[in-house]
């Protein structure tokens, strides 16, 4: 639901812009035209950046929108994966995974025709399980934040990308039903670098 909500209110200030580009922002002449909406899949790798230690494959599926205006590309992305991220963290030594991510990020570009570099940020999403070994575990799920880099390149109406971001969770301290003492587990942080195939559509009424 907090996705959802990040994202709907980051649309609605777009479409409120592009209603604006349709009365006349310019491109430079003869560059590719990015504005518009699109939907893509993605397949990538995460680790941890701190003395936690967990990784593995993440791989899901983006939409997302962009708002050009001469050079610069403006966009949202909302993305959710599937992760097979595990490691250790924590006191006691816990088991830890992270079964999925979710971001919904702005995204500011340099567009030269075909290509484009961007800046990208905003909220984080993941469910984690910690198992201190006694089958008495806790799992919730956890905000943060992120933060990135990328490139992307259009073929007609494919957009090929490529990405790493910077991830931070929150960290907690549980005690699960009938445990002895309570479980803490730190501050998540990570990074993940992705490979992304995105479809791009026209806005509606174009």
């Amino acid at each position: 639901m907090r996705l959802a909500l990040s994202a709907a209110a980051v649309f609605c200030a777009m479409w409120s812009v592009q209603q604006a580009n349709a009365q006349g922002l310019a491109l430079p002449p003869g560059w590719y035209d990015w504005t518009g909406v699109y939907v893509g899949i993605n397949v990538g790798y995460g680790a941890s950046a701190t003395t936690q230690s967990f990784s593995g494959v993440v791989a899901g599926g983006q939409v997302g929108a962009n708002l050009q205006y001469q050079n610069l590309v403006f966009g949202v992305d909302v993305e959710g994966d599937w992760s097979s991220q595990q490691g250790s963290s924590g006191t006691p030594a816990l088991t830890v995974q992270l079964p999925w991510l979710a971001t919904a990020r702005l995204r500011i570009g340099s567009a030269h025709d075909r290509i484009q570099y961007y800046a990208t940020g905003g909220v984080a999403y993941t469910r984690f399980t910690a198992d201190p070994g006694n089958g008495m575990g806790v799992s919730s799920t956890r905000t943060g934040w992120t933060a990135g880099i990328g490139q992307e390149t259009a073929i007609q109406n494919v957009l090929l990308r490529f990405e790493v971001l910077y991830l931070q969770f929150l960290g907690s301290t549980e005690t699960p039903p009938g445990a002895p003492i309570p479980v803490s587990v730190g501050r998540l942080s990570g990074y993940t670098a992705r490979v992304g195939l995105s479809y791009k559509f026209g806005w509606p009424g174009n």
